[in-house]
């Protein structure tokens, strides 16, 4: 805890170092309260973002009960906060969450309802005025490796983000939405015809938190663009849909690190590592994009824990009235093997998500409707079910 504090003290220190520097090369103003001025019209600017389901299911069951078939209509996710860029060089972003409100525990559809929560809070300082190569980031934000992971569920292509992915997350940071405090550093750089995007940090997963370790997490990945770009400004989440402006590929590696931590009272691991690599390729309006991702996990006295995700989606922009409608289809699975002390995910799970995406107003406005077949012995049980999706973003 206290490395890491000093740590981001030193960062945050060599950042401000660099950000004077940067003003004194770059600005021509002599006052320094002209540079210190903020920008009103970027300081803030309210979120807002719902999607709400109508789903049915259909043969739930698990080891003792078959369940009856059933409808069930809920808040899949809500979301409020602000964000702005009061400074060239400053930005911050704050969300609360009300997710999965209203949701039939019995239905075939995964998670539970916890409450308002804070979803994300965090600052991001940019080190370079006219590059977005060096990039700061502090607070609380995802640990992200591989690419399903750092994209955000509102830019998906499938009805939910992968539950592969889930175990991905869940078994890097203990928690499924793969969020937690750090600071990390981030950044593209485009030339013509090629681009290197990145991001490392180091976390703080409090599942893993004791007082005889300081159980850092260190997560890191490094993408690499042929053709056109995936992003033109940076941002710490990947973009989705690229609206058939894309011509290119995407290739990158990531994994994550992180030594003896706390799983329960008298067992501690000695090491938890995730290594991978993931692709997008965007023609016009095709896209396909897929990740591929191993999960180890060994402690004194068991056997060690392996596991595997990965998925596979293909999709297509149709543009229909000055529209975009977008049939998909989507496989993702998981497989682990070992001690339930280690990992209680045992088993394999297995997605098919079959659907069309009518984006009204991009992703701003989305209407989906898609058939979602489940397979599997790792979770506790399993069913399909059709849903109806209505997503809004102010």
């Amino acid at each position: 805890m206290k490395k890491i504090k000093f740590f981001s003290v030193l960062v945050l220190g060599l950042a401000c170092n660099l950000l004077i520097g940067a003003v004194h090369a770059q600005s021509e103003e002599k006052d320094i309260s002209v540079w210190l001025k903020p920008n009103m019209d970027k300081a803030f600017k309210p979120i807002v973002s719902i999607e709400t389901w109508a789903t049915y299911s259909s043969q739930e069951k698990d080891e003792d009960h078959e369940y009856a078939n059933r409808n069930d209509t809920q808040i899949r996710r809500f979301r409020a906060g602000a964000q702005g860029q009061p400074y060239w060089f400053l930005g911050y972003s704050f969300q609360l969450q009300l997710d999965r409100l209203g949701q039939d525990g019995y239905s075939s559809t995964k998670g539970s309802y916890g409450g308002i929560d804070v979803w994300n809070a965090y600052i991001t300082a940019k080190l370079l005025k006219n590059s977005d190569l060096l990039n700061v980031h502090a607070g609380y934000f995802w640990a992200a490796t591989s690419r399903q992971f750092n994209t955000s569920p509102w830019a998906v292509s499938g009805f939910d983000k992968t539950r592969a992915c889930w175990y991905l997350r869940s078994f890097s940071t203990g928690k499924g939405n793969g969020i937690e405090s750090g600071i990390g550093l981030g950044g593209f750089k485009n030339w013509n015809g090629f681009g290197i995007n990145y991001r490392i940090g180091v976390y703080e997963p409090k599942a893993f938190e004791n007082p005889d370790y300081a159980s850092q997490l260190l997560t890191g990945r490094l993408m690499f663009s042929f053709g056109e770009p995936e992003q033109t400004k940076y941002n710490y989440m990947l973009s989705g849909n690229q609206w058939r402006n894309r011509k290119g590929v995407s290739v990158a590696v990531g994994g994550s690190n992180q030594n003896n931590g706390y799983l329960n009272e008298s067992l501690y691991f000695n090491q938890t590592k995730t290594y991978g690599g993931d692709v997008a390729i965007d023609y016009v309006g095709l896209h396909i994009d897929g990740e591929y991702y191993k999960m180890s996990r060994t402690a004194d006295g068991y056997d060690d824990f392996k596991g595997t995700e990965g998925h596979l989606c293909v999709s297509y922009n149709l543009i229909i009235g000055n529209k975009y409608l977008e049939p998909t289809i989507t496989y993702d699975y998981y497989e682990g093997e070992g001690p339930k002390e280690l990992f209680k995910q045992i088993g394999n799970d297995e997605t098919w998500d079959l659907g069309v995406n009518w984006y009204l107003n991009k992703d701003k406005l989305k209407m989906s409707a898609h058939y979602i077949l489940q397979s599997g012995s790792a979770a506790s049980r399993v069913g399909d079910y059709a849903g109806l999706a209505l997503q809004f973003r102010l």
